[in-house]
């Protein structure tokens, strides 16, 4: 079996000297949130087929890349949510001038993307797709799976399973009761805020960011190997394992598996169809950092979610204080709140890091300040973006592989020339 058919790195996965970024993930089983105690608990300890299982991955993974490959499927794939009825969103005419849209779309065109959609006043005004794109199509979330796991943790609150942003996430990782870890909540790992090891280029197969992303059982690696050189709340450091507990916080706190509660409680309500997700191994664990494919538009219905502060059809299908919740930035990055990045404060060269290293190996380009101010974003590897436009009713969404080094993406020019195009 090969990890990859195809290999895919966005703009946070590098080789060199077998130099690979890793994409964490994490889950488990479990009753309920009240139940937490009850919970099997996890050794660490791996049989020597796992280990030759991992090292087989890891080898295939690097000879794919040393060829030039691109992922197209993950090894342990699997179909989700392959009964749901997809509603779309209204489609209607929007105000903005020819030119302008002239403008975006043919940007949209040159920027190497796949899909580009603009939702305005209430629906769908503009829609493109490349050559091998379709409205059904599957679209690689990378770094987008982040705000929809988000988004997961907030329906498991309003359902009762979680107590809040507050409850410590030993109550639900129990492996971790009378260690530092202990201290970390669930607000933590949204917000970047956990004090796990940094995202970062890594190397070898004994390289723990490689091993909690390969590893068959990288959820048992998560919580028993990988480090935690900060205390909780100390300080933003972007760690896709944040992202990736969230599988298990969501499996031990409704007793259902990740993918099992996305279909039930994000996609069903939003009437988006099913997807594919990669799990560690077959009949294993989902992740939930990253190797999620949807369609086009349930990632736009992703940011009108934000934009409608929460409610989705008439109803509340997150409580506008989460929302706010998400789009806050904390005093440790004032570019990040959950999932959501924000545009207030201009800085040429921003990513993901933590702003104050000057190395920001995920940084885009904005060649002026975003002209709305409220701008939110969900912002991911391959400069795949969803623009939330508060002051003007809108969402702008580019998806699809990273664009061309020569083409130079600019991160504020959609928005931007978006809002220059706006006919009152």
């Amino acid at each position: 079996m090969t990890f990859f058919n195809r290999l895919n790195f966005s703009r946070y996965v590098g080789v060199s000297n077998i130099l690979i970024l890793s994409l964490l993930a994490l889950s488990g089983c479990s009753q309920s949130s009240k139940q937490a105690e009850k919970n099997w608990e996890t050794t660490g300890v791996f049989s020597e087929e796992a280990e030759a299982f991992y090292l087989k991955r890891h080898a295939d993974l690097v000879e794919a890349y040393s060829k030039g490959q691109f992922v197209a499927t993950y090894d342990t794939e699997i179909r989700i949510g392959e009964d749901l009825v997809a509603k779309t969103l209204p489609r209607g005419e929007g105000r903005i001038s020819s030119e302008g849209l002239a403008r975006l779309t043919d940007y949209a065109a040159l920027q190497n993307s796949d899909s580009f959609i603009i939702y305005m006043d209430g629906k769908v005004v503009a829609e493109t797709y490349s050559d091998t794109t379709t409205p059904d199509s599957l679209i690689n979330a990378k770094s987008l799976a982040k705000p929809l796991g988000v988004i997961a943790i907030g329906r498991a609150i309003k359902a009762g399973r979680i107590d809040g942003l507050d409850q410590p996430i030993s109550d639900f990782i129990t492996e971790w009761k009378g260690t530092e870890k202990a201290d970390i909540k669930i607000r933590n790992i949204l917000n970047m805020t956990s004090g796990l090891l940094p995202q970062d280029r890594a190397g070898g197969p004994e390289d723990i960011l490689n091993r909690a992303y390969l590893h068959p059982h990288h959820d048992e690696v998560i919580i028993h190997e990988y480090p935690m050189p900060h205390k909780a709340g100390e300080r933003y450091e972007y760690s896709n394992a944040n992202s990736e507990l969230v599988a298990v916080v969501i499996s031990r706190a409704t007793g259902m598996s990740y993918q099992a509660w996305l279909e039930k409680e994000v996609l069903a309500p939003l009437g988006a169809p099913g997807g594919l997700i990669w799990l560690n191994r077959e009949g294993g664990v989902a992740h939930s950092g990253c190797c999620v494919k949807l369609t086009s538009e349930t990632f736009l219905k992703l940011g009108v979610l934000i934009l409608n502060k929460g409610q989705w059809d008439g109803k509340t299908f997150l409580p506008a204080s989460y929302i706010s919740e998400m789009t806050t930035p904390t005093d440790k990055n004032a570019f990040a709140g959950m999932g959501v990045y924000n545009g207030r404060t201009y800085k040429e060269y921003r990513g993901a890091v933590n702003p104050e290293k000057e190395r920001d190996f995920t940084a885009a380009r904005h060649s002026e300040p975003y002209l709305d101010k409220e701008i939110l974003l969900f912002d991911g590897n391959a400069n795949q973006v969803v623009y939330i436009l508060p002051s003007h009713s809108a969402v702008i969404m580019r998806l699809g592989p990273r664009p061309k080094a020569e083409t130079q993406w600019d991160n504020a020019f959609l928005p931007n020339a978006f809002i220059r195009s706006v006919e009152n």
